[in-house]
């Protein structure tokens, strides 16, 4: 009998919802959130993102911050508005305790998770994105979080779950972090994780105009480098993305699902 996992991968909505009782979520076993629950923080904000999230039929329910959740940031909170900490402190505070509710608010880097069933699966989780007009959770453009030391994404995880997109200089119709002039915003150094790790599914947001999904396969040369070897757009928003078994460490499903315009969530059925 074949066994699956079913995520449903969102990001971005800052507090505005895509689902409603008239028009709910669909069942999944996992929801996936990749951060901007809000627009810009605040503990109401965030306790009516959690409300919105509960709403979900999943057992279990991911989520990460994003550069738009500032108080969940307690480095921008010193930096920025250190009179505030109390404030950072509520909201994290917050976010944790939603642990009784089958929502894990995750810190940077690798957890493992397990259904009631036994169905397991790891995730690689980072709030962080390139430096952007002084928002949260931001870093240099030389500092590697992804690669480097113990925030690095570890070898055989089956989810890579970021904020920001990754970055692939060298092939053309890569668009998925694309800003609305068409600039490409991702970070180089992600994609170098994504092609090292080879995640059966590497989703995000951040970057609204680069909604969508693509297939990546990879190929390792003699040297044992892992390349990009093809590139193939999933045309078919709103149906479930299968990711095979048989795809492991030769293919990864990318998927930025920030809630742009009408978008939704996306579905993605992972085959174990």
């Amino acid at each position: 009998m074949v066994s699956s996992i079913c995520f449903l991968t969102t990001s971005d909505t800052h507090g505005a919802w895509p689902y409603s009782s008239s028009n709910p979520a669909p069942k999944v076993d996992v929801l996936l959130h990749c951060g901007d629950l809000t627009q810009v923080g605040g503990l109401p904000s965030f306790k009516r993102a959690i409300e919105d999230i509960k709403s979900v039929d999943a057992e279990l329910k991911l989520v990460i911050a994003g550069n738009h959740d500032l108080e969940l940031d307690e480095s921008w909170v010193r930096e920025n508005m250190p009179e505030d900490m109390a404030d950072h402190l509520a909201c994290v505070t917050f976010m944790k305790e939603q642990k009784i509710h089958g929502i894990h608010y995750l810190d940077e880097g690798t957890h493992m998770f397990t259904l009631q069933d036994g169905r397991r699966f790891s995730v690689y989780a980072s709030p962080y994105t390139p430096e952007f007009n002084g928002y949260a959770f931001a870093y240099g453009k030389e500092e590697d979080r992804f690669n480097i030391g113990a925030t690095s994404a570890a070898a055989g995880v089956y989810v890579i779950m970021t904020h920001g997109p990754p970055l692939f200089p060298v092939n053309p119709e890569y668009d998925l972090d694309v800003s609305q002039d068409g600039t490409h915003c991702g970070c180089e150094k992600l994609a170098n994780a994504v092609q090292r790790v080879k995640p059966r599914l590497h989703c995000f947001g951040h970057l609204h105009e680069g909604r969508g999904a693509m297939r990546v396969g990879w190929t390792d040369n003699t040297q044992s480098e892992t390349k990009v070897a093809s590139m193939e757009r999933v045309q078919d928003e709103g149906v479930v993305i299968t990711v095979e078994k048989d795809s492991a460490g030769s293919e990864s499903l990318l998927v930025n699902a920030a809630m742009h315009g009408p978008g939704r969530g996306w579905l993605v059925d992972l085959i174990l």
